[in-house]
């Protein structure tokens, strides 16, 4: 193994152990990079612009009807829902967690706890995406070299 290549797979796997241990990702996402080969060697990247894609749209949305003057709780939660299950699938265990929490919140229709928890997962998801942009980079220079995660 290259110097290079040695240094990029260092650097993935300590930015990784960084999410994991701050309880942004989990072993799911470890899984998911498992199934990545020379057959399909996008397809971390694909799952992940994908996950990202959904989740924004959700979370737009989530935003739409919380500024709703009478919102349906039962909508939000369907969304949060469904939400929670493309995090907990991907591995992103802090949102998944979070929308655990959103649900409750839900079912008590506590507006304000919902818009402040919606914050915060806007802010983990932020957090995840801009970190595993870094990922993606990352890897990109990995498969440059000949090697598929």
């Amino acid at each position: 193994m290259s110097a290079n290549l040695a240094q990029l797979e260092s650097s993935i796997q300590q930015l990784l152990g960084q999410l994991t241990q701050e309880g942004l990702l989990d072993d799911q996402f470890s899984q998911l990079r498992q199934l990545q080969d020379e057959s399909n060697p996008d397809f971390v990247q694909e799952v992940v612009e994908l996950y990202f894609e959904d989740s924004a749209s959700k979370l737009e949305k989530l935003n739409t009807k919380l500024q709703d003057v009478s919102p349906d709780y039962t909508a939000i939660d369907q969304l949060v829902h469904q939400f929670k299950g493309s995090s907990a699938s991907f591995g992103a265990q802090a949102i998944a967690q979070a929308c655990n929490r959103f649900r409750e919140l839900c079912q008590q229709e506590d507006r304000s706890s919902c818009q402040v928890l919606l914050q915060h997962v806007f802010t983990s998801f932020q957090a995840l995406k801009s970190r595993l942009d870094v990922f993606l980079q990352l890897e990109a220079q990995q498969k440059h070299l000949g090697v598929y995660s």
